[in-house]
């Protein structure tokens, strides 16, 4: 409804064309639309503007007016230059919205002295915003855009409302407003509204509806936040660090992620358009908004593991569990989570959170806060996974025994990879003979990185072997898998390179010849020879099981046949003792000829011991932590005899037969275990873990899978078995079998987790959060499930965070 104006006041001069299109686009972007029908008839006392572009308000006899009201419009329109200050309205000596920019080019502006300093606007303004235009009844400047299509909180600020006149920030001023979210959209309307002027296409009014929510710079910000989304995502699944030692506009490398920023503006020049059309302080571009997207990303991550999980009711789970400490001393919690998904085993990570308390309940409570963002069922946890130091394996206070009160049908699994390391770190100090050889070994590695010795090194290899490779030596630890088997097959492949390094080095002079002839004494011995192929052969051997047993989807019965194979083979290179034992001598034998080596043992020839005078009169064979001197083949026969012992001992001891039965039920479901179909071995796991299976689902059960048999059909693994025990026909058995496979035998996918991130987080990276590192690690482990991940779904969580400045909706 439109008031009428009072007695004696008359409408301020302006054309009625230019105030009725202004005011009535002012109201549809400030108000919402009303529809014809909804608006009452003007009042006969209502005066109303005439529509002519042509005419003009007749103001002669009303010079004494002060305001009025314009048809269309809720706001005063003042009728003198000194009203339009109290009111807040635009001077009448500017542009309407079809004309263009009011840019008067006075000879003198006026100035303005402040500070004892005169200033004024100057003309050459015009041509670097053309959207400027200059009041003179004012002495402002106003944006010809965001007057006419105001919009946001402010509606265009100064420059849109009371005009600007800080003339010594002018510059600043204006292009931080040309880069504004406020200014952008308003010329998005404004375009809008030109194209349907020039095309005549419909109602001016329908046309801005359209464009009112600003659709275009919207989805031209949500284009922009997917290029920004890609690279973050590119660099997390390629383990590549995202920011840079500088990333001014002076330095010469940025960083990778603006790097790759620019290379694609290179190529594409809209990503370069749309960077350009955002302010300075929303280019979604900074570490905080990397964060975000990153946190984002892992979040959505969670999901589709915890919807995988969720996805079938019932499905049953277990946690694995580390402690790792990074390069900047932080003491992490690793969790992963296994569960059988679509008939296949997964072994998904969770994340991981820094600690300083690494006591059983401090430990207990990281891994509850790590896996609570998925709301697992704790009835349906099956197991835990985790390595067998004292404070989570301890039988009274441990983290197990402290995760049991959350999960009361949980059962502890001491990781087997771990105890196959164990098993052959102990074989590795089986004698004084044998600790003196990896000492040796390693010893070789030492002085073959210098970097003279080690350039030798690699020529006599290309001299020696021209038709093969160059090696690098390893070095033998007791933290990595497997690199006491690689170091000892690369000093066996490269013996007679490691001689003839050692040889020259010997002729030298100073610290390198004493190091060199030391090295020789020991290498050139038939019993360092006898200790290198034995143990070659030995952990060639033991290379299976430890390969095997790092796979992710090992089962229960898996493992049970890896250890087995182990034990069988070393048992039969004790029983056959005689055979290998000859082959060993034999392959020894020939190692020594082809390098010319004679002598026993370095310690031949030395005094006999002298024994202590209270053992003077018993009779002593072997003294404790000496060794004795190797002068026979009976000699080495009696360490070979004790090395094997050693093994199969380790082996007997670390790896016993669970007290829940569990590998005794998973291999009554085999048909080539002796314990086949027999009820007794299922008994205690049914037991356990509240299973009832009855005897008739047995019987038809077993039955099935002998006919299967009798048809050549095999049954390999318990998954195989699992695909035909359908749970609509033998429901209780398709638990039990579903519990065994889930169970974890390693927590070698936390040890991998923690692999990825020390990719991610070096010595040049220490400063990075824990946050930051978690989501980038997950993002990179689990690379299936982020190639998978939705852009548009990211960025709806993304503008879920509050900001200061929101650009995207």
């Amino acid at each position: 409804m439109e008031r009428s104006p009072k007695a004696g006041v008359c409408l301020c001069p302006k054309p009625v064309s230019t105030m009725a299109k202004q005011c009535s686009l002012l109201r549809f972007f400030k108000k919402p639309r009303v529809e014809e029908e909804d608006v009452a008839p003007p009042r006969a006392s209502e005066s109303t503007l005439p529509h002519s572009s042509d005419s003009c308000y007749d103001n002669s006899d009303k010079a004494n007016a002060s305001i009025a009201t314009v048809a269309g419009c809720d706001q005063p329109v003042a009728s003198s230059p000194e009203q339009h200050d109290s009111l807040g309205c635009a001077p009448v000596d500017l542009s309407a919205i079809d004309e263009p920019p009011s840019q008067p080019n006075l000879r003198l502006f006026p100035c303005t002295v402040k500070n004892g300093k005169s200033r004024s606007f100057s003309s050459k303004w015009y041509a670097q915003f053309s959207w400027l235009e200059y009041s003179v009844a004012k002495d402002a400047i106003f944006c010809k855009i965001c007057r006419h299509f105001p919009n946001g909180a402010d509606g265009g600020g100064p420059f849109a409302k009371q005009g600007f006149t800080d003339w010594k920030h002018l510059s600043q001023s204006c292009q931080k407003h040309q880069a504004s979210r406020t200014h952008s959209v308003s010329l998005d309307m404004y375009e809008s509204y030109r194209a349907s002027q020039s095309s005549g296409r419909g109602n001016v009014i329908n046309q801005m509806n359209r464009d009112a929510m600003s659709f275009s710079f919207i989805e031209r910000n949500r284009d922009h936040l997917k290029v920004v989304l890609d690279i973050v995502l590119f660099c997390a699944k390629q383990d590549i660090p995202l920011r840079g030692h500088r990333e001014t506009t002076d330095a010469l490398n940025k960083g990778n992620f603006i790097e790759l920023f620019n290379f694609m503006c290179k190529y594409d020049p809209q990503i370069k358009s749309r960077l350009e059309q955002l302010p300075r302080n929303g280019t979604l571009m900074s570490p905080d908004i990397q964060n975000d997207l990153l946190e984002s990303a892992a979040s959505l991550l969670l999901r589709k593991i915890k919807a995988e999980i969720g996805e079938t009711p019932g499905t049953y789970y277990a946690l694995m569990a580390d402690e790792y400490k990074d390069d900047s001393k932080r003491e992490l919690v690793a969790v992963c989570v296994r569960y059988v998904h679509a008939g296949t085993i997964k072994e998904r990570a969770i994340g991981f959170v820094e600690t300083s308390d690494m006591s059983a309940s401090g430990i207990s409570e990281k891994i509850l806060q790590v896996i609570e963002p998925l709301q697992l069922d704790p009835s349906l946890c099956v197991g835990f996974s985790f390595d067998g130091v004292s404070v989570v394996s301890g039988s009274k206070g441990g983290v197990h025994v402290i995760l049991k009160q959350t999960f009361p049908d949980a059962v502890y699994v001491h990781c087997n990879s771990h105890r196959l390391n164990l098993v052959l770190c102990a074989a590795s100090k089986a004698s004084g003979h044998v600790s003196t050889f990896f000492d040796t070994v390693n010893s070789i590695h030492s002085f073959m990185t210098g970097s003279s010795r080690h350039a030798r090194f690699l020529e006599l290899q290309k001299e020696l072997h021209p038709d093969r490779p160059t090696l690098e030596l390893e070095r033998s630890t007791e933290m990595r898998w497997s690199s006491k088997s690689g170091s000892l097959s690369k000093v066996l492949t490269l013996l007679d390179v490691i001689l003839e390094t050692l040889s020259e080095c010997a002729e030298g002079s100073g610290q390198t010849k004493v190091e060199a002839q030391s090295l020789l004494q020991q290498i050139q011995t038939k019993k360092f020879i006898f200790l290198l192929v034995t143990f070659g052969k030995l952990f060639h051997t033991s290379d299976f099981a430890t390969r095997g047993l790092q796979s992710p989807t090992l089962s229960v019965a898996d493992c049970i046949d890896l250890i087995e194979g182990l034990k069988q083979s070393f048992a039969r290179f004790r029983d056959n003792s005689e055979c290998d034992f000859e082959k060993v001598i034999k392959l020894t034998d020939e190692l020594m000829q082809k390098n010319e080596i004679t002598s026993w043992d370095v310690t031949a020839g030395s005094r006999a011991r002298r024994l202590p005078t209270k053992l003077a009169e018993s009779v002593v064979t072997t003294s404790l932590g000496k060794s004795k001197c190797v002068k026979s083949n009976d000699d080495l026969r009696h360490i070979w005899n004790h090395i094997l012992d050693r093994q199969l001992t380790e082996l007997h001891t670390r790896f016993q037969e669970d007290q829940y039965g569990i590998m005794r039920a998973a291999a009554a479901f085999l048909p080539p275990s002796r314990t086949f179909a027999q009820r007794e071995s299922l008994q205690a796991a049914c037991n356990h873990f509240h299973v009832s299976v009855g005897d008739a689902e047995l019987t038809v059960f077993f039955e099935q899978m002998r006919r299967k048999g009798a048809n050549g059909v095999e049954f390999a693994s318990l998954v195989e078995v699992m695909d035909i025990c359908a749970p609509d026909i033998f429901p209780n058995l398709n638990n039990l079998l579903r519990i065994i496979v889930t169970l974890p035998m390693t927590s070698c996918s936390v040890e991998r987790l923690f692999s990825t991130s020390g990719r991610i987080k070096t010595h040049l990276r220490t400063s990075m959060c824990t946050g930051r590192l978690n989501n980038l690690a997950l993002l990179s482990f689990e690379n299936e499930l982020c190639e998978s991940l939705d852009y548009d779904e990211i960025i709806s969580v993304f503008n879920r965070k509050p900001r200061r400045l929101r650009l995207v909706l």
